[in-house]
């Protein structure tokens, strides 16, 4: 804004000297009066024209700073929402979490129940427990205080499963 009124002020200030310059050279090519009058309102115009033209920028500038500050709210209503939403992503990551653990409660159970059939190789074959039958040993160790003998297991007797 500074600067267009500064290139506007030189503008004006040049044409007013080349003003001055024709008056030294209307004195020598003797110019009319009708003729001076002729190139100042030229000139007038010309300002006019150019002042007519300055409100018109600044008009322009004056929307431009309200669509800036109309932007700067918005950003600012965005950046509020994405903290709002960053909060509830790390509240549902918590949830998220807890349900995992439970779930994992839930799929690989910290206790068994014999039922009829079962030896301690079986239990410790199944997917839910250890997937593998040579971890056996681990149910028996856990349980010494329930299982006497690890070939004798009965219905109903409830397991502790440890887990690594």
């Amino acid at each position: 804004m500074r600067t267009l009124r500064a290139i506007l002020s030189v503008t004006v200030l040049g044409i007013m000297v080349l003003g001055t310059a024709s008056q030294a050279n209307a004195q020598q090519d003797k110019m009319t009066i009708e003729e001076w009058q002729a190139a100042l309102d030229a000139c007038n115009q010309r300002e006019a024209a150019a002042s007519a033209r300055i409100s018109d920028l600044d008009g322009q500038i004056a929307d431009v700073r309200r669509q800036i500050s109309d932007l700067d709210s918005q950003v600012n209503d965005v950046r509020q929402e994405i903290s709002g939403l960053n909060q509830q992503v790390s509240s549902t990551q918590g949830d998220l979490t807890q349900i995992k653990d439970e779930l994992e409660r839930v799929r690989f159970p910290d206790s068994y129940t014999v039922v009829k059939g079962d030896c301690l190789w079986n239990i410790a074959k199944k997917d839910y427990i250890y997937n593998d039958p040579f971890k056996w040993p681990q149910i028996y160790e856990a349980n010494k205080d329930k299982i006497k003998d690890p070939d004798l297991i009965y219905p109903k007797q409830v397991f502790t499963i440890i887990r690594p």
